[in-house]
């Protein structure tokens, strides 16, 4: 009598799409609350902006200014990472 432990028949391993961006910000960046979340801007070179749900976590190493609902980032080198997995969106503003 021979018995199989483990074995599955039918079948992938399902695996969880995470999807990480970083975008590197040097001097500053603008958190705005916007209709349907948050919309964070900042040049490089370029105007660039992101558009969130959620407000993103900052570092408690970065200078800010706040003002009503706008936040101000005046530390000249930030790092932003963007991270989704399973519909959700998660956003980290740090110091470089």
């Amino acid at each position: 009598m021979s018995q199989v432990v483990g074995m599955r028949l039918f079948g992938r391993k399902k695996k969880s799409d995470v999807k990480k961006s970083n975008y590197d910000i040097f001097g500053g960046a603008t958190v705005t609350r916007v209709e349907g979340g948050y919309e964070i801007t900042w040049r490089s070179p370029n105007l660039t902006s992101v558009r969130l749900t959620s407000m993103p976590k900052l570092d408690e190493g970065l200078s800010v200014k706040r003002e009503g609902d706008t936040i101000h980032i005046l530390s000249p080198e930030c790092k932003l990472t963007i991270i989704s997995k399973n519909g959700e969106t998660e956003a980290y503003i740090s110091k470089m």
